[in-house]
């Protein structure tokens, strides 16, 4: 009406006959105690209420045609924001290639890292303040969704000088006598490696303790004493030939890298888009673990301790680079 200067005309676009929007005006003037209109002359003429009272209708309509915009947005899942959290290994060296690839489909999502303690993830996720988070299992507290996305094998490293370099394969029986370099106490890796080396007989002789991977791959570079990373963290070293992978005679580290979630969690429509992605994206470019299933609505999963016959053999690090961009949809 204020832009056809015509309760005629405006009547006619909304398809309603004079009087009903005559009627509307008045009522609309009464509940606000002011006259919105100049009333006589050949156009219409807003008073300063109706100015006012104008402008503001605008800015309405504008946010609401922004809201349907940025819910549609939201529904489609092109847009939103992640808040994911990770330990150390997830979140340097396997969350970033998977979030890499999401971005590269759907670069509008905002995507938030937290790399934490798993303790620390943990209780971040029970209070909502983490969407999900990728850490090292078996994750048995039944307070989360669990979901497998893939392997991780945790390797004897040594530095290119070190007398182990040079054959290649080792027995349990020579770590015995080695300088040993682990991450510090707390750390789930290195609970895993002193777990079943001890099951196996053998008790490390630690010499150093560093906070993080990062650390101890610098320390072993440095021909400081042997240690225990996963694949995924040396891969670069390895190539490089600054680090060597050294095989153990019998004997296998291998866990698998989860995405936790709380239980019943509602998921958003780019976050659940991003839960489908990272399994996908585990299935096709990392080691894949066979026999997945959801424990978000089953209870009754197999539970973390996979058999050796389930699993895949893992990827090598050149092929899995190769196809890091062949993303599954």
């Amino acid at each position: 009406m204020v832009q056809r200067q015509s309760i005629t005309a405006a009547a006619a676009d909304l398809h309603l006959t004079q009087p009903a929007v005559s009627l509307q005006i008045k009522a609309l003037e009464k509940g606000l105690g002011v006259p919105l209109l100049e009333r006589g002359g050949s156009k219409l003429r807003l008073t300063q209420a109706g100015e006012a009272l104008y402008r503001c209708a605008v800015s309405i309509l504008h946010s609401r045609d922004e809201a349907q915009r940025s819910i549609a947005e939201l529904s489609a899942a092109t847009k939103g924001k992640l808040i994911l959290g990770a330990n150390t290994t997830g979140g340097m060296y396997v969350l970033p290639r998977i979030v890499r690839a999401f971005k590269e489909l759907y670069p509008q999502t905002e995507v938030i890292f937290q790399i934490e303690s798993t303790e620390w993830i943990y209780e971040k996720i029970l209070q909502n303040v983490v969407d999900m988070a990728l850490v090292g299992g078996p994750t048995e507290d039944r307070r989360f969704g669990v979901e497998p996305i893939c392997l991780d094998q945790l390797v004897l490293i040594v530095s290119p000088s070190h007398p182990f370099a040079g054959s290649g394969r080792v027995s349990l029986k020579d770590l015995k006598t080695q300088p040993c370099i682990l991450p510090l106490q707390g750390s789930r890796t290195r609970q895993l490696v002193e777990r079943k080396l001890k099951e196996a007989g053998v008790i490390l002789r630690v010499t150093m303790q560093l906070p993080g991977t990062e650390a101890v791959k610098k320390a072993v570079e440095a021909n400081l004493g042997i240690g225990f990373v996963s694949r995924y963290a040396v891969e670069r070293e390895c190539s490089l030939g600054d680090l060597k992978i050294i095989a153990v005679d019998r004997f296998d580290l291998t866990r698998r890298m989860e995405l936790i979630y709380r239980r019943q969690k509602y998921f958003s429509p780019v976050a659940e888009r991003f839960r489908q992605f990272a399994r996908s994206y585990g299935v096709g470019h990392l080691d894949r673990v066979v026999g997945r299933s959801d424990r978000r609505e089953d209870v009754g999963e197999a539970g973390p301790g996979v058999p050796a016959t389930e699993l895949r053999p893992p990827v090598s690090a050149k092929k899995e680079g190769k196809g890091d961009r062949r993303v599954s949809r």
